[in-house]
Formats: structure tokens, sequence, C-alpha cells
């Protein structure tokens, strides 16, 4: 899909996304000085696609030998234990928060993030957030073009920052912009099919990703919100047939109840590629779409852990997809979990 033709299935159709927090706002900073945060244990299973992932932290997520270079990927399931987190320290005479937490950037890529930052009031202009990210713990294939024998690993991680102002002059505008730089620990695509070191080159997994984000949060009554928010992407890596732009358009719907509530997430989206592919001879395109539900119930027992507020259980279900025109490309996600969550202010 050109990006003309995703903006305007993004205009037609909302569908639902996988993402970790319920709402796009940051959360408030809290009035008095002390620690908050939370940590949330979960453990499900994972059915996955992708020709490019090998594993997360020991999970295996695509298969070790393929055969050909024309299918699509097979599935691969495991189990899968997450505990997305984060703490915080306030100093509220200043209004400054400081936090270390983890976010998952793209669930297909397995790029889960660690953000080190500060939050900061800025009067009635908003808040100011800014954080260092960084990431480590997954693994892709060295040359993810090897047929018919074992493929080897190799590590990939992310280091960058990212900035967000919400609260804007006293509205629920949000806009976002992160920057990652994207390394591997050793870069060999197209080696095996004794491509030209310039057909290599285009083919490098390597490079810059810039994201930019906006979003408004409208309120219905007291429990009723809906976030829509569109993001641009432009990642600028250093393989011409792998670097990309890309759109996309999130729509998230919060009933805050008690005891119940639930986070509903949707997107669609598409990336046009920059220069052919060597090895297919055409240039990439993708459509994106996926859908989560996540239902949170706080415990009719008052369950607490180390001073925190009553402890929720949750399920989550999501799905997400990557429809590619060439099917190498093409990836897949079904996700079911459950766990508990803990929070303290």
């Amino acid at each position: 899909m050109k990006l003309k033709g995703a903006f305007l299935v993004m205009l037609l159709s909302l569908a639902l996304i996988i993402e970790g927090s319920p709402a796009l706002a940051l959360d408030p900073i809290p009035q008095q000085s002390g620690f908050s945060g939370f940590v949330q244990p979960g453990a499900g299973y994972l059915n996955m696609k992708t020709n490019m992932v090998s594993s997360v932290a020991g999970f295996e997520l695509s298969d070790k030998r393929i055969n050909d270079l024309n299918d699509d990927p097979d599935s691969k399931s495991t189990a899968i234990v997450t505990m997305p987190f984060n703490i915080a320290y306030t100093f509220a005479s200043s209004r400054t928060q400081v936090f270390l937490g983890s976010q998952i950037e793209d669930l297909l890529s397995f790029d889960i993030s660690q953000q080190l930052g500060v939050k900061q009031e800025i009067g009635p202009a908003g808040v100011l957030q800014a954080g260092i990210l960084f990431s480590g713990s997954t693994k892709v294939w060295k040359d993810p073009y090897v047929t018919n024998q074992n493929r080897d690993e190799t590590s990939r991680s992310s280091t960058g920052a990212q900035l967000v102002w919400d609260k804007i002059f006293g509205s629920r505008l949000e806009l976002g912009y992160s920057y990652r730089k994207i390394d591997l620990g050793s870069e060999k695509s197209g080696e095996f099919l004794g491509l030209t070191n310039s057909q290599q080159d285009r083919l490098d997994r390597e490079g810059d990703v810039h994201n930019v984000s906006a979003g408004y949060t409208f309120k219905f009554g007291e429990k009723h919100s809906l976030t829509p928010e569109v993001t641009l992407i432009y990642e600028d890596l250093d393989g011409e047939a792998m670097a990309n732009t890309g759109a996309g358009l999130k729509l998230t719907y919060l009933y805050a109840g008690d005891p119940i509530t639930l986070v509903l997430n949707g997107s669609v989206g598409g990336a046009d590629y920059d220069k052919s592919n060597p090895i297919y001879n055409k240039t990439r395109n993708d459509d994106s779409y996926g859908g989560s539900a996540t239902v949170y119930y706080k415990n009719p027992w008052g369950w607490k852990l180390f001073g925190s507020e009553p402890m929720q259980f949750f399920v989550t279900g999501a799905y997400y997809a990557i429809d590619s025109n060439i099917d190498f490309y093409d990836q897949e996600a079904l996700l079911g979990m459950g766990g508990i969550a803990f929070r303290w202010k």
C-alpha cells in the first residue's frame, strides 16, 4: 500500500493495536515527594510468524532453518513471560520526577526499550518529559536469507532519546518525538546468496529511526475516554532497500470503572521503502493492522504488596500483522496472557 492509500484506509478503518499503556497521556506527577510506579508481571502464549527476528530473552520466535525465500514465514509458538515496570521519585516542591521504566516500541521486532528520564511541570504550558532509551535483549539473524542450512543469530540493540510534551497549555494534546540508533552485532544480509558488496549494502538493517506522534484525548463523562493518535516514522537505515517512510493511525478507548477497567487499542498503517530489493527485484511496501483488548479487575479482598494500591488482575489478547508485497517479510503475532498489576502512588 502506498502512503496515500494508507492514509485513506486509516480514515475509513479503525482496528485495534497492541500497546502496553492504557492511554497516550503521561501519568500525572504526584503532589507529594517520594517513590511511585508500577510493576505488571504476566505470563502467556505467543504465536509468531517472522523470518527476521530470532529470539528475545531466550524465547525462540522463528525457525533456524528455512527452505524458500519466496514463502511467508512459518508460525512458531512459545510460552512468554513479561514484566513491564516503572519506578519514579518525585520532588514535589519543584514539580520534578525522575524515572526508570520499560516500554514496547514494536512487538513484531520485539524492540523492548528501557527509558531513564525526567518529567517536569512547566506551569500553564504543560508537562515536558525527556528520556534516554536503551535496549539489547533481542536476537536477529546475521543473514536472514540463508536457505537449507541453519542460520546464525546476532544481537540487535538500540539506543536513543525520547521527548514528550503533554497537556499543552492546559489542553489534552500531546506531542512526541523519539530517535533510536539500531545496531547489529554482525550484519551479513545477502552474503549467502553471493550478492555483490553494493547489493549487500542495500540490505543493511542498521541505521537511525525517527518517530513523531500527535494525539488528543477526548473525555466522555468520568469513566470514558477516546484518544486518536497519528504517527509518522522514518527509518533512515543504511540499506536503501530497508529504509522506509511510514504512517499510522492509532485509536485508544479507555473505560475506567470500578472494579473493572477496559482498554481497547486499534491501528492501521503503511510503509513505503526507498529502493528496489536486490533479491526480489522490486521495491517493498507494507500494510499493517492489528488489535488488542485488556481487562483489569481490582481484587475484591483489598490485597496489596508492600503498600501498593489494591492489586489488579488482568487478561489481554492481541493480534498484529504486517502484510508485505514481498511474502518473505510478512509478519504476524497472536498473544494471550494474564497476570497481576501493582501500582504505588
